[in-house]
């Protein structure tokens, strides 16, 4: 069970628990594609914590760990396995629901997005994060990385995993959650990332206070989108 990240270092995380803690309070929460369940351990001893809060991942294993760090924190959370195209939930069954860097997974992500509607009851929110398609700055960062790998023929050389994987723009993906029948709250994109080795905490420190200090921008790595479900 791992501890949950410093903020200070994963901009994702810090991002998307406060967007989450921004919601609040909400009366169920679903965490569609829970993983270690770390969204669902964030709440923990909060006053205005959801009375029923459920996950969802295709994963058996990660389901094992998110099980364990809830227990340890004391939080009740239904953990269960199933796909973001075919959610094991009733219509309309939660106020509020997050989805952390899922859809880009999807073989189907309409579907996705549909079924997260779906769930979503009338008036409720949609978090729901994915890969940027335009991640300029953190391209730029990296390009002599990228470059020198290319060049010394690294990339992939010890393994090569084949998983389905898309990244989006962010008028591109804010269409398709509208498309699901949502109404767009806001959209934006943050965070930029270094890779190895230019990944050390002090740099990833400077890179974060720099990137939370600028306006809303279309830069980022990743798209964040906040929707509203129709009252009819």
């Amino acid at each position: 069970m791992p501890a949950l990240p410093d903020p200070t270092l994963d901009r994702k995380f810090e991002r998307l628990r406060a967007e989450l803690v921004s919601r609040l309070p909400a009366e169920a929460l679903l965490d569609a594609g829970c993983g270690d369940g770390r969204y669902l351990v964030t709440l923990a001893g909060m006053r205005e914590r959801p009375r029923r809060l459920v996950g969802v991942d295709i994963s058996e294993r990660i389901l094992d760990v998110a099980r364990a760090a809830v227990e340890a924190v004391g939080v009740e959370a239904e953990l269960l396995r199933g796909n973001l195209e075919e959610l094991p939930a009733e219509d309309g069954a939660f106020d509020l629901v997050l989805c952390v860097q899922v859809v880009e997974h999807l073989l189907e992500p309409e579907r996705g997005l549909c079924e997260l509607a779906r769930v979503l009851a009338p008036g409720g929110t949609l978090i729901v994060s994915t890969d940027h398609a335009r991640m300029l700055v953190s391209r730029a960062l990296n390009a002599p990385r990228s470059a020198l790998v290319r060049l010394l023929g690294l990339r992939h050389r010890r393994f090569v995993v084949e998983f389905p994987h898309r990244s989006f723009g962010l008028d591109e993906f804010a269409g398709l959650v509208e498309a699901a029948g949502l109404e767009v709250e806001s959209r934006e994109t943050f965070r930029f990332s270094l890779q190895h080795p230019l990944d050390s905490p002090w740099a990833v420190r400077a890179l974060n206070r720099l990137e939370k200090a600028l306006p809303p921008h279309r830069l980022g790595d990743i798209v964040l989108v906040v929707a509203r479900k129709p009252l009819a």
